[in-house]
This record gives C-alpha cells, structure tokens and sequence, in this order.
C-alpha cells in the first residue's frame, strides 16, 4: 500500500500550514501531514512555510528573531495565522497514531518539536526530516526516533550515514526514481518517499513502479488513487 503524504495540509484549498490546511487534509484521508516547524525566540515551536515572515508594515523578520506573540501578529486573517504545534496535536487527539511528517531546517526546531510531541504522547508515531545535522541530533537523543533522509541523488545514500541514523524512510524527488533505482533502495532495507508529485498520471506510475510513500500538493488527487477510489484510472506500471 502506498501511503499519501499532504505536503503543509490541503493547499489546493487552504494556505500550507494552517489549521483549515491540516483539517481539510486529514478529511481527505491524507496518511500523514507533513508540517514545517520552526522555533519562535521564546522557546514555541510553529508551523510557517519559511523561517521569515512579515507582519503589516513591518520588514521581513526572521521567526527565531520574533516571540510567540509578535508570530500571532504577523496575519491578521485568522485562517491564515501561525499556529503552535500544541494547537495541531490538539486535532488530533483521540486518534490512534499521530499523521504529523516534521520537517525541521535546524535542530533545535527539531527537539522542541520532539519533546512536545513526547510529551503528549505522539512520540512514538511522529516522522521526522529535515537537513542532515537535524536527523542526527534526534538520533542522538532518541534512538527510537522514526526518520526519513532526504536524499536527491540517484541510488541509495553512503552506508555509513544510513547505519548512523537508520531512516525507517528515504525521500527523493520523483524525477529520480525509475523500477530499477525502487528495487535497488528496498533491496537495502528502506521504504522510498517521493517528492513533490502533483500530476495524476505520475501519481499513477510510481504507485505502479511500488514507491511506498508519494508527497503532493493534490492530495485529493492522491487519496483517490491510494484508496482505490479513482474512477476510471489505472495504475500505470512504471517503465522498465
């Protein structure tokens, strides 16, 4: 089964990252989330596409630069503010398994995030990807960690960054995978997430080609196909 990842939520209908995104995402019946996490100067991680933001009449800022209040004055749409991650695991409580993909660009992002989600107890479920230095520092603290490298380069990644931090994922552009590069990456052990697919007949053909993971901005377009609710669409095999 190939699972649908929601790049930011339900960005066909709502600004990525934002509560209605994320709603409208798991709706859909999106697998997981994937939500970009930053660190506000006084300590809160939240989710914002870019670490800059602007408020009205404001220069853009960095948001390490900005407190959790001056971020919630950065929008004054409230279906467009910055939410706190607490505010997300707060939708998903009572759920089985937490659908969050945590894409961290620094570490300590990365360890906010995880200890918030520890301790609410979605620690465990949680995947987390980001740059190279921000998958090790989660390594070294939790050796549980679930992980997805990022790896935009043909082939599998070198052995010893794979035995250090044992990805239960590799992420990878779609213009990179072929069936022999797939078969290649699951005859070392690792499941393939592919970035950032968007047209029906490409969702089509890697699900074909036993991608196990596909990341898009359609996600209605995804769900249809990894459910089986398509009408009318094949699975395309992948080319040989």
């Amino acid at each position: 089964m190939t699972l649908s990842i929601a790049l930011r939520g339900d960005t066909a209908r709502f600004p990525g990252n934002t509560l209605p995104a994320l709603r409208s995402a798991l709706r859909a019946g999106a697998d997981l989330v994937k939500i970009d996490v930053h660190l506000t100067s006084d300590g809160y991680p939240v989710l914002v596409d870019e670490r800059v933001v602007t408020a009205p009449g404001s220069p853009p800022r960095q948001i390490g630069e900005l407190t959790l209040a001056e971020v919630a004055g950065t929008r004054d749409d409230v279906e467009r503010r910055v939410p706190t991650l607490m505010e997300v695991l707060a939708e998903f409580c009572g759920r089985d398994a937490s659908p969050l993909l945590v894409d961290a660009a620094a570490p300590e992002a990365a360890l906010a995030a995880d200890t918030v989600l520890r301790e609410h107890g979605f620690g465990d479920q949680a995947l987390f990807t980001g740059p190279l230095e921000t998958l090790q520092a989660l390594r070294g603290r939790r050796p549980d960690a679930r992980l997805m490298l990022a790896w935009d380069q043909p082939g599998p990644p070198p052995e010893e960054v794979v035995r250090t931090l044992r990805p239960a994922f590799l992420g990878t552009h779609y213009t990179l995978l072929d069936r022999e590069t797939v078969g290649e990456i699951h005859r070392f052990g690792y499941r393939i997430a592919a970035w950032t697919v968007n047209e029906f007949p490409e969702m089509a053909r890697l699900i074909g080609m036993g991608v196990d993971a596909l990341a898009t901005e359609r996600v209605d377009d995804l769900v249809s196909l990894t459910t089986g609710r398509a009408q009318g669409a094949a699975v395309a095999p992948g080319p040989a």
